[in-house]
């Protein structure tokens, strides 16, 4: 049951990891569309945002590297 629970935890980790990364390319394009409307304050708010989604990226995959491999 541990080892169920283990695959499942890296898999839903791994998956949120590339789905933060997926929205960031996304949000990405959102800010080159402002940034042509020159939205500036909303451009470099959408950019904040995914240069966060990245960190939270080094501190998940980070979590993601100290699982147990075997599972």
């Amino acid at each position: 049951m541990e080892d169920i629970k283990m695959k499942e935890l890296k898999a839903l980790l791994n998956h949120l990891i590339g789905h933060n990364e997926n929205h960031a390319d996304e949000i990405k394009q959102l800010a080159q569309r402002a940034k042509d409307l020159e939205i500036e304050e909303s451009y470099e708010l959408m950019i904040k945002g995914t240069k966060e989604l990245q960190n939270s990226n080094v501190s998940l995959k980070k979590a993601y590297d100290l699982l147990p491999k075997e599972a």
